[in-house]
């Protein structure tokens, strides 16, 4: 995997292309966009991109060029014309792409301490993803520390802080020295699903940069490309189906149970109709995921109710029940139950108590649907 096999996010490799291309990479970058959308893929790749070996050659060739013509061609490490990524192929690149799946990396001593998640699959790169939703001072600590020593094997020291909204107030005043006063060839990537949460200081210091949902058409490609030929279930018929249902996030698309997890939440919605479920949610993120794919019902129940098409759903396959649901009430009250949807989940990163919220969901939703 590099740079040239992300689909669906032209314009972000663009920048960061242009970035390395004329030798003006900044210091901290923003990746802002929903999740599952390649923000974390494409931190990887460019973590690669700036430390692969074979670049480090093109590099030297690039400058003994320059001085045996006298001529200004840039500094830049293609700027010969050569295309901006990585080899995938030098033991840099192969250290750093086992970052792609940092469960891997978790070391028995590691599983014992119970604050923090930090990965490292090569000297120069670190992944620092929140635990128990939070990001603390003590990982930004030991950021500080990696980033006092030079790069060791490459030619960058690399932080991808996934997760970057989730650091807590302490820690997001001590990344703010490093944002400030940065040390020379290193560069922190901050990924966020939730920009907005981050403070307005962090969010300046660094360069912005949005990633889109995918096209259907780049989506289709993307699980052509995953599942092989044998996986009849997403092949036959079900890849328009699943790239639908993710919304353009291939995080989710490549969920092999996306599906499946779609029809147990509509069933539990369905029964939330009739009776407030105890056990309907384990925790915060159970709760979170409810309510994402509850406003993927709401939406194709709105729709129906307003134009009277099957063709318009996104849930196609469950059209039967969604029409005789949206029977049952006024677009009107759909879409404010909806709205109300939409602020339960937002609220959710303040703890609210599962069973009072359970409640006034179920509520809710008799008020509506009667």
């Amino acid at each position: 995997m590099a740079l040239r096999n992300i689909l669906g996010q032209d314009r972000a490799l663009n920048i960061l292309r242009g970035c390395v291309s004329k030798d003006r990479i900044a210091h901290a970058y923003l990746f802002a966009g929903e999740d599952g959308i390649g923000k974390r893929l494409t931190a990887v790749n460019f973590a690669k991109t700036l430390n692969c070996q074979q670049n480090t050659e093109r590099r030297t060739q690039n400058t003994e060029h320059r001085h045996e013509t006298n001529n200004n061609l840039g500094s830049g490490i293609w700027a010969l014309g050569s295309d901006v990524d990585c080899c995938d192929e030098c033991p840099s690149c192969i250290k750093i792409n086992k970052l792609l799946n940092p469960e891997t990396l978790i070391t028995p001593e590691e599983e014992k301490e119970p604050d923090q998640k930090i990965f490292m699959s090569h000297p120069d790169v670190v992944l620092i993803q929140p635990y128990k939703g939070e990001i603390r001072i003590k990982i930004i600590r030991k950021l500080e520390e990696f980033l006092s020593y030079k790069a060791y094997e490459g030619k960058w020291k690399v932080v991808i802080i996934d997760g970057a909204d989730s650091m807590n107030k302490t820690a997001s005043n001590a990344i703010l020295k490093t944002l400030e006063e940065p040390p020379g060839q290193s560069i922190l990537l901050l990924i966020s699903a939730l920009p907005e949460m981050l403070s307005l200081t962090i969010r300046s210091r660094c360069q912005r940069i949005y990633f889109s949902p995918l096209p259907l058409k780049d989506m289709n490609r993307v699980l052509e490309s995953q599942f092989p030929g044998e996986d009849s279930e997403i092949l036959d018929g079900k890849a328009s189906l699943v790239g639908l249902l993710s919304g353009g996030r291939p995080g989710w698309a490549l969920s092999r149970d996306l599906i499946t997890r779609r029809d147990r939440t509509f069933d539990d919605f369905k029964t939330l109709l009739d009776r407030a479920e105890e056990n309907l949610w384990e925790d915060r993120d159970s709760m979170e995921e409810w309510f994402d794919w509850v406003h993927l019902w709401l939406r194709d129940i709105a729709v129906f109710k307003a134009t009277g098409r099957e063709d318009l759903m996104i849930n196609l396959d469950r059209g039967n029940e969604i029409r005789s649901i949206s029977q049952k009430t006024s677009l009107k009250d759909i879409l404010k139950l909806s709205s109300s949807f939409y602020d339960i989940k937002n609220y959710l990163r303040f703890n609210l108590n599962k069973q009072l919220t359970l409640y006034h969901t179920y509520l809710s939703l008799r008020k509506t649907f009667g």
